[in-house]
């Protein structure tokens, strides 16, 4: 897992749901048309879909030598859920509709997903004061202001098969940021049962 390069530096790591194929396909699409739409603003920068995924808890700063105990700390906490199907919830924005900085594609908090995520961000120590809104980040405005967020087209409906949680490695560099998969961890399965 580390190269020489980075030996003895932090991590920036993140828990995640990765995204079925055929909804990350279908919200390719809308981004493409939403990209060719006259009556978008053009001030949006879309994201490269294959960085799409649901943010359970974001870490910032992790110490490579502490990997492996937060990994089995999360396996204990992941094995009490049982795989789910979580609901596509349409656009919105942050901080606000109106000013959207960010474009994301929501999902509905449920309570098989809010427990989830609460049990990942405690197995990680990740605080808990903020709201958590699930969504997958689809762009950002250009706009340091903000923008209106597109609503000449419709966002695709679907779910998301929740069935293991991912630590994902963001790695930072002038091109778009790289997410590493650093173990998978089935829903429901026993501790021990860690894929790297």
């Amino acid at each position: 897992m580390t190269s020489i390069a980075d030996a003895g530096r932090p991590w920036r790591c993140f828990w995640a749901v990765p995204l079925p194929p055929a909804l990350r396909s279908a919200l390719a699409q809308f981004v493409a048309a939403l990209r060719h739409s006259p009556s978008v603003d053009d001030g949006w920068r879309f994201s490269d879909p294959e960085s799409w995924h649901l943010t359970l808890a974001f870490l910032g700063a992790v110490e490579p030598d502490a990997v492996d105990a937060m990994v089995e700390r999360v396996a204990a906490a992941s094995q009490h859920h049982l795989p789910f199907e979580a609901t596509a919830a349409g656009l919105g924005g942050f901080p606000e509709e109106g000013r959207a900085r960010v474009l994301w594609y929501g999902v509905d908090a449920n309570g098989a997903l809010a427990d989830l995520a609460r049990d990942v961000r405690a197995a990680t120590g990740v605080d808990d004061v903020q709201p958590w809104q699930p969504h997958v980040t689809l762009g950002r405005s250009r706009n340091r202001h903000g923008a209106n967020l597109p609503r000449s087209i419709a966002p695709p409906t679907g779910g998301i098969s929740v069935n293991e949680v991912v630590l994902y490695r963001s790695r930072l560099s002038q091109e778009p940021a790289r997410y590493q998969p650093l173990a998978r961890l089935a829903l429901g399965a026993s501790v021990g049962a860690v894929a790297q």
